[in-house]
């Protein structure tokens, strides 16, 4: 199984890249895919286009990945 998460404001791994990975494995059954789009690269929520500078800011990754990452998990 396969679980593949996304930030929608990831400027290194974008959302095209993600899409490619879909597109790649759209005949497996055993993957599950998450965009998140208010999340940055370290799944970081913030507001407008992401830069290197935001991940000097002290953060936390978002509730909703920890909980999607445990469901997960948990349903294996």
């Amino acid at each position: 199984p396969l679980l593949i998460l996304q930030g929608g404001r990831d400027y290194q791994v974008t959302e095209v890249d993600f899409n490619r990975w879909k597109e790649s494995l759209v005949a497996q059954s055993n993957v599950t895919f998450k965009l998140y789009p208010k999340l940055n690269h370290l799944f970081i929520a913030g507001e407008g286009k992401s830069t290197p500078d935001e991940y000097e800011e002290p953060g936390h990754v978002a509730e909703g990945v920890v909980t999607d990452i445990a469901e997960w998990i948990g349903a294996r």
